[in-house]
């Protein structure tokens, strides 16, 4: 009994030391080290994989970059380059200008890790101009909407016919509605009258007697096309009234932003109509007073 203790003791003093499940993290990543040296792939991935995932066993910063860069390195030589670049993504994103040399590493798995490197560099500026020009908009937008501006509205302007005291009102569809049936009656009537005027005179005695039916007619429809329109008329003029307003408070424009916010401000859709290009901005008038001034932007 005690010969066979014995025997087991040489025995176990003899055998090769096996890992211990319970080595400290830093002896694991040696040994994943040295089996990548080795050329033992499969091995330097199996290590190193239980460091990293599903919890980070790692505390050094460094550590953790090597840790990444090997198993991508490893995932490489074995074909797998999709986690390749995924590991070398990750080492990337904790120190971006981290690189690697022909001394550890082959020249393929240095070429993707430049690659990768590269990719991830121009993704980081997309992705930061993009938050640049957000946080510009916004800063835009919300001094705009701490602007108060007032636009003054004429009260001639009522009067005036095709809808313009609808459009001052900022009533588009009733602008055009009233702009079209006064432009159609009212077109029409003078049409007519000028065809009258220039073919018979402006009296009717030289009309001949067989064009008289067709020439009253078109009379009739002269004047029932001027009531029209000046019915049409009238109906805008009282609805611009009763909608107007002297002034009104309407959205900053961006030519009253600063000039910190409006240099480099990103560039807006060309402006071509002639509600875009109106300007309002303010203004100093004498003995201390302001106001409102309006200004057209030529395209």
């Amino acid at each position: 009994m005690i010969v066979a203790c014995a025997a087991a003791l040489v025995a176990g003093g003899s055998a090769p030391a096996a890992a211990s499940p319970t080595a400290a993290p830093g002896q694991q990543l040696d040994r994943g080290r040295e089996s990548f040296k080795r050329g033992d792939w499969q091995s330097a991935i199996e290590v190193i994989n239980v460091l990293l995932y599903p919890e980070l066993q790692l505390a050094r910063r460094e550590q953790v970059i090597e840790a990444h860069i090997l198993l991508g390195a490893a995932y490489y030589q074995v074909g797998n380059r999709e986690r390749a670049r995924e590991e070398f993504g990750r080492a990337l994103q904790i120190e971006p200008e981290q690189s690697i040399g022909t001394r550890l590493y082959s020249e393929g798995a240095i070429r993707l890790f430049d690659e990768t490197k590269t990719d991830l560099k121009i993704r980081m500026e997309r992705e930061e101009e993009k938050r640049r020009i957000a946080q510009r908009l916004k800063e835009i937008e919300d001094y705009k909407k701490s602007l108060i501006v007032y636009e003054t509205h004429p009260y001639y302007v009522n009067f005036v016919p095709f809808g313009a005291g609808q459009f001052q009102n900022r009533q588009r569809g009733k602008g055009l509605l009233f702009a079209t049936t006064q432009g159609l009656t009212g077109g029409v009537s003078a049409g007519i009258f000028l065809y009258l005027a220039s073919k018979y005179g402006l009296s009717s005695s030289s009309v001949p007697v067989d064009e008289g039916p067709g020439v009253r007619r078109l009379q009739q429809l002269e004047i029932a096309t001027g009531i029209a329109f000046f019915g049409f008329y009238a109906w805008g003029v009282v609805d611009s009234l009763l909608n107007y307003k002297p002034r009104q408070r309407v959205e900053g424009e961006d030519s009253l932003l600063p000039p910190e916010l409006r240099d480099g401000k990103p560039p807006s859709k060309q402006k071509t109509s002639l509600r875009d290009r109106l300007r309002v901005h303010p203004v100093l008038v004498p003995d201390g007073g302001a106001g409102v001034g309006l200004s057209l932007e030529l395209p």
